[in-house]
């Protein structure tokens, strides 16, 4: 087993939680969390201080809350660097879950979910549902009930930004007319008669309070958004223009929001104000729009001091935590539109919660029935979930891979990757599995050419190298699962930078602030405005300086930045939002927790030209097989009738 987090200090009380912690399964933070609790309330019973530590646990992981019924079964340890650990997991004493469960609710330290119980003047700690065995911490059962009855009375909630007309009806038919019969997914009884989504989703965003616009990449989520601004731009009142706000959870995505719309073309990159004029539409992150400072607790927008916008698009929220979405809905204000546009496929925020999924859940999974709920039809109306692919061809072998994965088709994906490519074409799939020598240093001498033209262009002195070589650091690029092992971002890095040293002959590569080193940022840094997943270029200037450009020509000198890993390889969760010609998916061997459906087709759709599998048989399988779980009651909150 990989070495597990030295034990924190136990306490009589904390003890009985010696096992769970050399283990792997509690850190010290689930440790000293729940000892302080203990000590506070004057509780004793290992059963409730087991309670306390796992469901603080619950959110470490990404989970909302801890399932107590399965935790046992499920619980995987974790290493010190933060990833699993190697091994099985030991005989650990978890108690009998019924028994478990009946000791919480017989104790002063829980609450049930809708109730209210003090301890000592302050909220019980724990929220506890004895039916489902769900235990959550006071905080995050707060998050989930605020972002659950928010979504709620938006899609109660009458009025939009525009009310509905033949006006409007006529100005969607113009900017989203109805597309020529899908080939690949025809009405076996009228293939002119599919819906048009793009349309309705569009429909909704305008119309409604809350829109939920799901689907996976290349269905149009941009091209609507984009056609909906345009119609309200057409539609809005003169005298009060429509004031509309885009976001994303990370620098990258917002960057590739605003640059997508622009392709879009129309009015959709452009912002008309009454005072201003015509200024360009430009996406933010999240925390910046909501007024995130480095030294507050709390956002500037919130409930009693909302955002001043009457739409509020947010795209890549996938990535988006629950603590985050709860913040976000409570800041915009009742009047106003909030559009969550996605793809509930994806990979999940690593903070805790899986939102959109939770949103979009029985619509996009088949499950939907008719709802006799009015609240829950009415959000069923509100949530359009795209599915024709535009961005691939009919016959593209990395969308139907996609779909494969997606579906949780193992065999059907291996034989695509088997397949080989046509004589006169170029391959788009390739599965090079890692025992193959020869292929593995073939593939490697590609990605180390891709490399050495980056740092090329890096170092030529030209004033536009900063642009022009990011965009070739994004021609090609490798996308792990994990950090470490052969197959890991910094096996993989060490590899290129040791190739590049050889071919330079150049002693300073691998070091710091090397010339042609590519770097991404790993956290939000509000005095130099970079954002967690930002990517940038150290590049020699005309005058023989070494800078730093980031996109959007940003230019620091490499003391004024920190926080930055290199970018020859990223791990596929920093790769979401982003987009690369050629991607070279490495998975580790399997069991390995890593190994989900989500990982995989994220890793997959990032892909626009030629995707490379590098990975065993029994890596893929374990991946197309394995979803990932995150332990929530956000979905029964919202469509529970």
């Amino acid at each position: 087993m990989s070495p597990t987090a030295r034990a924190p200090h136990l306490d009589p009380v904390t003890e009985c939680l010696r096992p769970f912690v050399e283990a792997g399964i509690l850190a010290a933070t689930d440790v000293h969390v729940a000892g302080t609790i203990a000590r506070v309330t004057g509780t004793t019973d290992p059963a409730l201080v087991l309670g306390l530590a796992v469901a603080t646990r619950a959110p470490r992981l990404g989970h909302v809350c801890a399932d107590l019924r399965t935790v046992a079964e499920h619980a995987v340890p974790v290493a010190v660097d933060g990833e699993e650990a190697d091994g099985p997991v030991p005989t650990l004493p978890w108690p009998e879950p019924d028994a478990w469960i009946a000791a919480l609710a017989a104790s002063p330290l829980t609450r049930a979910p809708g109730e209210d119980r003090v301890v000592d003047g302050r909220a019980a700690p724990l929220v506890l549902d004895p039916a489902t065995g769900r235990c959550w911490t006071d905080r995050y059962h707060r998050y989930e009930a605020q972002v659950a009855a928010d979504l709620r009375a938006r899609a109660a909630a009458t009025g939009g930004c525009l009310a509905p007309s033949d006006a409007l009806e006529a100005a969607l038919a113009a900017a989203l007319p109805d597309p020529d019969p899908d080939p690949t997914r025809p009405d076996p009884a009228r293939p002119e008669a599919r819906p048009n989504r793009q349309r309705e989703a569009a429909r909704v965003i305008l119309t409604r309070r809350l829109a939920v616009v799901a689907g996976g990449p290349g269905t149009g989520k941009t091209h609507t958004i984009a056609r909906a601004i345009t119609v309200a731009r057409q539609l809005q009142d003169p005298d009060r223009p429509l004031q509309i706000a885009l976001a994303a959870p990370t620098g990258k995505a917002a960057a590739r929001m605003t640059e997508a719309l622009e392709q879009a073309g129309g009015d959709a990159a452009t912002d008309a104000t009454a005072t201003t004029g015509t200024t360009r539409l430009t996406a933010s992150t999240l925390h910046r729009l909501l007024g995130g400072r480095p030294d507050a607790t709390r956002f500037r927008h919130h409930r009693d001091n909302p955002l001043p916008h009457d739409l509020v698009i947010v795209d890549e929220t996938s990535m988006v935590a629950l603590p985050l979405m709860a913040r976000l809905l409570e800041a915009v204000r009742p009047d106003a539109t909030v559009v969550l546009v996605g793809d509930p496929f994806q990979l999940v925020s690593i903070e805790a919660g899986a939102v959109l999924g939770e949103i979009v859940g029985p619509v996009a999974d088949g499950t939907m029935v008719a709802p006799t709920n009015p609240v829950t039809a009415r959000l069923a109306e509100q949530v359009v979930v795209l599915d024709r692919v535009h961005r691939f061809t009919a016959d593209s072998r990395i969308a139907a891979l996609a779909d494969h994965i997606r579906l949780g088709r193992a065999d059907e994906a291996l034989v695509l990757l088997r397949e080989p490519p046509a004589a006169d074409a170029r391959p788009e799939l390739t599965w090079i599995e890692p025992d193959d020598a020869a292929g593995v240093d073939g593939l490697l001498e590609t990605v180390i050419e891709h490399a050495r033209e980056v740092v090329r262009i890096a170092r030529s002195g030209d004033p536009d190298a900063g642009p022009t070589g990011i965009a070739a650091a994004t021609a090609c690029k490798v996308l792990t699962a994990t950090h470490h092992g052969d197959l890991g971002r910094r096996r993989i890095t060490e590899r290129i930078e040791a190739a590049l040293r050889a071919h330079l002959d150049d002693d300073s590569i691998g070091r710091r602030w090397y010339r042609g080193r590519p770097v991404i940022a790993t956290a939000n840094d509000y005095r130099t405005r970079l954002f967690n997943g930002d990517v940038g270029l150290t590049v020699v200037t005309p005058e023989g300086a070494t800078r730093v450009v980031f996109e959007g020509d940003r230019t620091f000198a490499p003391a004024q930045v920190s926080g930055l890993e290199t970018w020859w390889a990223m791990t596929v969760h920093k790769s979401q939002g982003s987009e690369f010609g050629h991607v070279v998916v490495t998975l580790p061997p399997a069991p390995s927790p890593l190994l989900t459906r989500e990982l995989l087709y994220t890793a997959v759709t990032r892909a626009r030209t030629q995707v490379t599998v590098v990975a065993r048989e029994d890596s893929v399988r374990a991946a197309v097989g394995t979803s990932v779980q995150r332990t929530s009651g956000l979905r029964q909150a919202l469509w529970s009738t």
